[in-house]
């Protein structure tokens, strides 16, 4: 992984006075016009660019100055017309061997690769970063100054980081391990499913821990987006992985574009099922992406699946920061921090496409799971315990239990309301002729400490006129459909 680091932003720099005149060229003022001071030596220096650490001098801020590196643009687009020359001599091979077109692959990387050289539409990124994560306390984005960018020259926000490739640095500054990896985790977890906007590119010169807590990200040249289907068909992967429905997987795996619509999924279903088990079957401990990935890989030449450029991206995102983690931590879990957010995040998210799904989650063949109930909320407890560690979560005071408060009172509306729901609910508590009532002390015994009860009453109360509203809408729409 260092060495990585030093291939990722220890690139021979170009000389300053190039990088000077270019700054000066895209704000149209002297650098003694716009900076009090500015670093001698480039901080980094990567492949498409150069950064410099300055001083700004209306306001004495540390910014940082990140410039293009001379005529890479024309560079860029001889490499690819060369790829893409070569991708044309292979296309037979890749359509018949791996049933995607080379060519295609080209272009989707090229289109990816150009976006980079744009500093304009990374300060949009950064802006759109700043947003998703405005009311995160564990995490940090840098600011931008637009007002100082142009194609070539992005300055941003000054990131004072310890390297997330340096276990001992993160201890010594009083960060609790555990608990940074898992902000980690989840703020990554958060882009993918929950924003559907992430970074491209995390490697360890990009992800920096602050001394504070919180994950820093830098660099959002290379960024991907989601759809909302996207992340909702991801969602239901998810929630068919926990079911073992491996056909649904098979039809996930069309839906997001790995398959071709059409294709006969029943010889993957088997396929997907050894992977899984084999991956999850032995428990959480031996779980990871990398070995998963490895295993997935061979379906590739053994069945016509494609993966698209975007889901390339979050792959190769999350073995990048899967490998980080590992080296922070070598006997690291992923599925550990992983399953407690997605835990939580089905139990707290007031989405209704998340209601539907935890819906899903909760009921198998018909009948309520019991068990995966309080495997849920134990989990989502302990997202809530290792996140609580954090000393970023401590400065702002945020309450570090599990609130359930929403998601139980849309559980009690949808009771009253939705007879199917409620008839399966009372099965449920009679299921085998007797009485469930042990496994309601269970679960009252796992939220009683996370939920207040009284105040939780009075709200259902208060929300009864509305619930009785609906009930009578719901009951004479029903009954002029009869009609």
């Amino acid at each position: 992984m260092n060495e990585l680091c030093i291939l990722q932003d220890d690139v021979p720099p170009f000389p300053n006075e190039v990088a000077f005149k270019i700054i000066e060229e895209e704000l149209g003022q002297p650098l003694e016009a716009l900076f009090s001071k500015i670093s001698s030596e480039t901080i980094a220096a990567a492949s498409l660019g150069q950064v410099y650490r300055a001083t700004l001098r209306a306001t004495g801020e540390d910014v940082a100055i990140k410039v293009q590196r001379p005529q890479i643009e024309p560079i860029i687009y001889r490499d690819l017309f060369l790829f893409r020359t070569l991708a044309s001599f292979l296309n037979g091979f890749s359509l018949q061997k791996l049933g995607c077109n080379a060519e295609l692959i080209v272009d989707e990387f090229g289109e990816k690769l150009l976006e980079e050289l744009d500093y304009t539409l990374e300060a949009r990124n950064i802006e759109d970063f700043l947003e998703n994560f405005k009311d995160d306390p564990t995490v940090k984005i840098p600011g931008v100054y637009k007002n100082l960018c142009g194609p070539r020259v992005l300055v941003m926000e000054w990131i004072d980081g310890i390297r997330c490739t340096d276990p001992q640095a993160i201890k010594d500054a009083g960060l609790d391990l555990n608990g940074f990896l898992t902000v980690g985790v989840s703020a990554a977890l958060r882009q993918l499913l929950e924003f559907g906007l992430f970074h491209g590119d995390p490697h360890p010169g990009n992800i920096f821990a602050m001394q504070d807590g919180r994950i820093a990200y830098v660099d959002f040249g290379n960024v991907a987006v989601l759809s909302q289907q996207n992340k909702q068909i991801l969602i239901d992967a998810v929630v068919h992985a926990v079911n073992e429905d491996y056909g649904e997987m098979a039809n996930d795996f069309t839906r997001l574009g790995f398959l071709a619509k059409g294709t006969d999924v029943s010889p993957i279903v088997p396929a997907l099922e050894a992977i899984w088990q084999n991956s999850a079957g032995k428990g959480l401990a031996d779980f990871n992406f990398r070995s998963v990935t490895g295993q997935f890989n061979k379906l590739v030449y053994d069945f016509p699946i494609r993966i698209p450029e975007r889901f390339s991206l979050v792959i190769r995102s999350l073995l990048t920061q899967e490998g980080i983690c590992f080296t922070l931590k070598p006997d690291f879990k992923f599925l550990e921090v992983a399953y407690p957010y997605v835990a939580k995040r089905l139990l707290t998210d007031p989405n209704p496409a998340l209601r539907e799904r935890l819906i899903q989650v909760l009921f198998k063949d018909g009948n309520f799971q019991w068990k995966r109930l309080e495997n849920l909320i134990s989990l989502a407890k302990e997202n809530v315990g290792q996140m609580s560690s954090n000393p970023a979560l401590k400065v702002k005071r945020v309450e570090s239990k599990l609130d359930l408060t929403d998601t139980i009172k849309d559980g009690a509306r949808l009771f009253l309301l939705d007879e199917g729901i409620r008839r399966k609910l009372i099965l449920a508590l009679t299921e085998d002729s007797k009485l469930h009532v042990e496994e309601l002390v269970d679960v009252y015994k796992l939220v009683e400490e996370e939920v207040d009860i009284p105040t939780l009453a009075m709200q259902v109360v208060q929300d009864l006129p509305n619930v009785f509203r609906d009930f009578v809408l719901s009951w004479s729409n029903s009954v002029l459909s009869d009609r």
